[in-house]
Protein backbone atom coordinates (compact mmCIF):
# COMPACT_ATOMS: atom_id res chain seq x y z
CA UNK A 1 0.00 0.00 0.00
CA UNK A 2 1.08 3.75 -0.94
CA UNK A 3 2.14 6.01 2.16
CA UNK A 4 -0.68 8.17 1.44
CA UNK A 5 -3.23 5.71 1.89
CA UNK A 6 -1.58 4.98 4.64
CA UNK A 7 -1.47 8.11 6.54
CA UNK A 8 -5.46 8.44 5.31
CA UNK A 9 -6.12 5.01 7.06
CA UNK A 10 -4.66 6.77 10.09
CA UNK A 11 -5.84 9.98 9.91
CA UNK A 12 -9.81 7.76 9.16
CA UNK A 13 -9.02 6.39 12.57
CA UNK A 14 -8.13 9.84 14.10
CA UNK A 15 -11.41 11.36 13.02
CA UNK A 16 -12.97 8.71 14.08
CA UNK A 17 -11.87 8.76 18.02
CA UNK A 18 -12.27 13.10 17.79
CA UNK A 19 -16.02 12.98 16.44
CA UNK A 20 -17.14 10.31 19.01
CA UNK A 21 -15.28 11.60 21.90
CA UNK A 22 -16.68 14.88 21.10
CA UNK A 23 -20.29 13.58 20.42
CA UNK A 24 -19.95 12.08 24.11
CA UNK A 25 -20.21 15.33 25.20
CA UNK A 26 -22.60 16.53 22.81
CA UNK A 27 -25.63 13.51 22.53
CA UNK A 28 -28.13 13.24 24.95
CA UNK A 29 -27.54 9.82 26.93
CA UNK A 30 -30.02 7.86 25.16
CA UNK A 31 -28.60 8.74 21.70
CA UNK A 32 -24.97 7.94 22.55
CA UNK A 33 -25.25 4.16 21.27
CA UNK A 34 -27.01 5.69 18.19
CA UNK A 35 -24.17 8.17 17.67
CA UNK A 36 -21.32 5.64 18.26
CA UNK A 37 -22.81 3.05 15.33
CA UNK A 38 -22.71 6.36 13.00
CA UNK A 39 -19.26 6.94 14.29
CA UNK A 40 -18.42 2.59 13.68
CA UNK A 41 -20.49 3.22 10.15
CA UNK A 42 -18.53 5.57 8.57
CA UNK A 43 -15.08 4.45 9.62
CA UNK A 44 -15.81 1.21 8.31
CA UNK A 45 -17.05 2.76 5.15
CA UNK A 46 -14.49 5.22 4.34
CA UNK A 47 -11.29 2.47 4.87
CA UNK A 48 -13.01 0.44 2.83
CA UNK A 49 -12.93 2.53 0.28
CA UNK A 50 -9.16 3.65 1.28
CA UNK A 51 -8.48 -0.09 0.33
CA UNK A 52 -10.73 -0.06 -3.26
CA UNK A 53 -9.52 2.62 -4.42
CA UNK A 54 -5.89 1.42 -3.42
CA UNK A 55 -6.26 -1.24 -5.02
CA UNK A 56 -8.58 -0.10 -8.41
CA UNK A 57 -6.64 2.86 -8.83
CA UNK A 58 -2.92 2.99 -7.53
CA UNK A 59 -1.56 5.98 -10.01
CA UNK A 60 -4.76 8.04 -10.24
CA UNK A 61 -5.37 10.41 -7.09
CA UNK A 62 -8.31 11.95 -9.03
CA UNK A 63 -10.24 8.93 -10.04
CA UNK A 64 -9.69 7.29 -6.75
CA UNK A 65 -10.92 10.30 -4.79
CA UNK A 66 -13.82 10.77 -7.17
CA UNK A 67 -14.83 7.34 -6.28
CA UNK A 68 -14.97 7.75 -2.99
CA UNK A 69 -16.81 10.86 -2.99
CA UNK A 70 -19.51 9.15 -5.21
CA UNK A 71 -19.63 6.42 -2.78
CA UNK A 72 -19.95 8.67 0.73
CA UNK A 73 -23.17 10.11 -1.24
CA UNK A 74 -24.44 6.94 -1.66
CA UNK A 75 -23.90 5.75 1.64
CA UNK A 76 -25.74 8.86 3.02
CA UNK A 77 -28.50 8.53 0.89
CA UNK A 78 -28.66 4.36 1.63
CA UNK A 79 -28.12 5.07 5.35
CA UNK A 80 -31.18 7.70 5.68
CA UNK A 81 -33.58 5.62 3.21
CA UNK A 82 -32.72 1.74 4.13
CA UNK A 83 -30.47 1.55 7.33
CA UNK A 84 -31.75 3.99 9.37
CA UNK A 85 -35.77 2.40 9.30
CA UNK A 86 -34.59 -0.77 8.89
CA UNK A 87 -32.42 -0.79 12.63
CA UNK A 88 -34.44 1.57 14.45
CA UNK A 89 -32.36 4.11 14.85
CA UNK A 90 -32.79 7.64 16.00
CA UNK A 91 -32.01 9.78 13.08
CA UNK A 92 -30.38 12.75 14.04
CA UNK A 93 -27.44 11.20 16.26
CA UNK A 94 -26.90 8.19 13.51
CA UNK A 95 -26.71 11.17 10.98
CA UNK A 96 -24.37 13.84 12.60
CA UNK A 97 -22.00 11.47 13.17
CA UNK A 98 -22.00 9.71 10.28
CA UNK A 99 -21.76 13.07 7.93
CA UNK A 100 -19.34 14.63 10.71
CA UNK A 101 -16.71 11.30 9.78
CA UNK A 102 -17.49 11.49 6.33
CA UNK A 103 -17.32 14.97 5.68
CA UNK A 104 -13.96 15.68 7.64
CA UNK A 105 -12.49 12.28 5.71
CA UNK A 106 -13.44 14.22 2.24
CA UNK A 107 -11.05 17.33 4.01
CA UNK A 108 -8.10 14.95 4.71
CA UNK A 109 -7.95 12.71 2.06
CA UNK A 110 -6.48 14.87 -1.30
CA UNK A 111 -4.14 16.29 1.50
CA UNK A 112 -2.77 12.58 2.76
CA UNK A 113 -2.85 11.06 -0.88
CA UNK A 114 -0.88 14.36 -1.82
CA UNK A 115 1.41 13.74 1.35
CA UNK A 116 2.00 10.28 -0.33
CA UNK A 117 2.53 11.10 -3.94
CA UNK A 118 6.08 11.39 -4.92
CA UNK A 119 7.15 14.35 -7.54
CA UNK A 120 9.96 13.55 -10.12
CA UNK A 121 11.23 16.46 -10.53
CA UNK A 122 11.54 17.39 -7.22
CA UNK A 123 9.53 20.34 -6.68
Amino acid sequence: MKRGTMIAAAGVLVIGALVYAAGLTLAQPDARGDMATGVLVGVAFQLLVLLIAAVAFPDNALAAYGVGMLGRLLLVIVAALVIIPAAGLQPEPFLYSLVTVLFATTLLEPVALAAGARNPKGR
